[in-house]
């Protein structure tokens, strides 16, 4: 038996790593988007008229006093 030297060992097997069919790779799997849902403007018409009803009447109670 003989001794290798322990750095020819590793260079050796790196090449063989190397060297083989798929060495370290992986198969690239696409990642679906993800679609987001648009808010209909009837539903952003309706908060903006709901919050100006709370802001002014949050006024007219602020006034009053």
């Amino acid at each position: 038996m003989t001794t290798q030297d322990p750095e020819r060992v590793l260079t050796d097997a790196l090449r063989r790593q190397a060297t083989s069919t798929n060495a370290g790779m992986t198969p690239v799997v696409p990642v679906p988007e993800q679609q987001r849902e648009r808010m209909p403007a009837r539903w952003v018409l309706l908060l903006a008229l709901l919050l100006g009803l709370a802001a002014g009447t949050v006024a007219a109670v602020i006034t009053l006093n």
